[in-house]
């Protein structure tokens, strides 16, 4: 609970500097990377490229990034979200929209149900950059996960800061679509968009061996387990999607429990509360939820109108609605650290069980999970070289912890890494560590880092010193941090 004040007045202390230049405090999500930076407003592209004649510089926007990728200390920062790069455009005849670098994904989205459009996929956090949700491998679930997977073209700015346009066509898109701050500063993005659509959502509450089984006819799947039940068959919650066409109305379902069937639904409804307040009680929560072996199946039309999960009932966001255990689970979480990670498809069910077994072995040590550890599935693939399912299908799997431990689920990532080598990172949630760049081609992190420099060969655009380990590009601690330490 104090923790939660503490770092409430840290955001808010940072909320007042927006809008201002100058030296000027920047941190990553729930602020476990921060540093000082010269903070520069690109109130138009004039002035962005003046400011970065001026020296070396990073691109901020506004993130949903727990590993601080955007967060290079010492250096001017370009607050692009802050700026006045707000175009928005839709093409009626191709479907194609058009978006600036300050435009964040809920106005983007807000734009679009204007014209009866939508985002093909979308992560949860409506408040980031669409740029910065793009470039960092933000995702959603069902085909076409990956957001960057939409777009049709990319405008950045070169070191002398003139346009340069990549389309599909262009060989070196499929790099720079997804490129985690290496190359930048994006401006604009074009992307292809959907028609708004209504699907049926269909919400579980049961084991994890049921889960193929209860996916059969759907197009999209998002679970969770609940860590601390049954290590062989866990408790699991599951929201399907299936079109409204073709799929049949089921039965409301509520069975188990017995005679503390009541309670056990008491304690569901207010799962997230309990669970936030009153850690303690997480372990022994989930071991009673485990024994009483409910099931549980919900069945709603969602909101074609709806701006965050594709499966709400009502339009606008669920933020601004009470929490509901069966949807609210798989949003973000405001009071831990997150970390993710892709691992192929079917092996998902099998990997959460071994995090399981391993978290419940660090117990005696004092290190929890929070909550669930939730699972996004993306079955389809993708061309864009650094995006998740380049390689195939893949199962994201996130992990939260209290910030204060994050460190045990960079732990908990190494380990499923070293028997899991196809393991993928994500741009904004992984540990960003050297052991990653197999699975992802060392000639591919090879011809980025050639096309960086085709573009700026002034070596004045800047990535973090975690992009730059990763990347192994120099030492890894740039600017004014890297000067004081006698490093650089």
């Amino acid at each position: 609970m104090f923790e939660e004040i503490r770092r409430g007045r840290k955001q808010r202390k940072l909320d007042r500097q927006a809008g201002e230049e100058g030296k000027r405090r920047i941190a990553s999500w729930i602020h476990v990377y921060r540093g000082d930076a010269e903070a520069r407003i690109p109130h138009d592209e004039a002035k962005l490229c003046a400011d970065m004649a001026t020296g070396c510089y990073s691109c901020v926007g506004k993130s949903h990034s727990y590993n601080g990728v955007q967060i290079v200390p010492g250096i001017n920062a370009m607050m692009m979200e802050e700026g006045g790069l707000h175009r928005m455009d839709f093409d009626p005849a191709t479907g194609i929209a058009t978006v600036g670098a300050s435009v964040t994904v809920e106005q983007f989205k807000r734009f679009l149900i204007q014209h009866d459009r939508r985002l093909i996929n979308s992560g949860n956090y409506m408040k980031q950059t669409v740029v910065g949700a793009l470039a960092t491998g933000t995702h959603g679930f069902g085909d076409r996960g990956v957001m960057a997977d939409a777009v049709t073209a990319v405008t950045f700015l070169d070191d002398s800061g003139q346009r340069v346009r990549l389309t599909r066509a262009d060989s070196d898109f499929v790099y720079v679509a997804l490129s985690f701050g290496t190359i930048a500063p994006i401006v604009e993005l074009e992307l292809e968009t959907a028609p708004v659509e209504a699907y049926i959502s269909t919400s579980h509450i049961n084991r994890l061996s049921k889960l193929r089984e209860l996916q059969q006819g759907t197009i999209a799947s998002n679970w969770v387990v609940l860590p601390y039940s049954n290590p062989d068959d866990p408790v699991m919650m599951l929201a399907t999607l299936s079109p409204c066409q073709t799929t049949p109305r089921v039965e409301k379902v509520r069975e188990g429990g017995g005679v503390f069937a009541p309670v056990a639904r008491w304690i569901i409804k207010r799962y997230q509360k309990l669970d936030r307040f009153l850690p303690a009680l997480r372990r022994p929560l989930q071991r009673l939820l485990d024994k009483l072996d409910l099931v549980q199946r919900d069945q709603i039309q969602t909101d074609p109108y709806d701006l965050d999960y594709l499966y709400d009932p009502k339009p606008g966001l669920a933020s601004e609605r009470a929490p509901d255990i069966l949807r609210g689970c798989f949003s973000t979480t405001y009071t831990g650290y997150n970390l993710a990670f892709f691992v192929p498809l079917e092996k998902g069910p099998a990997v959460v069980k071994f995090i399981m077994r391993e978290a419940d072995g660090l117990r005696d040590l004092g290190f929890f999970l929070k909550g669930v550890i939730s699972v996004r599935e993306l079955p389809g693939t993708s061309d864009l070289v650094f995006a998740a399912n380049h390689d195939g299908p893949v199962a994201a799997i996130d992990l939260f912890a209290d910030p204060r431990d994050y460190a045990w689920l960079e732990r908990l990532q190494r380990m499923v890494l070293q028997y899991e080598p196809e393991t993928r990172p994500h741009f904004g949630k992984s540990a960003l560590i050297p052991a990653f760049r197999d699975s992802l081609g060392e000639n591919n992190l090879d011809r980025l880092m050639a096309i960086h420099r085709k573009h700026y060969p002034n070596g004045r655009l800047m990535f973090s010193e975690r992009v730059r380990a990763f990347l192994q590009t120099g030492k890894p601690l740039p600017g004014e941090a890297a000067a004081d330490a006698k490093l650089a």
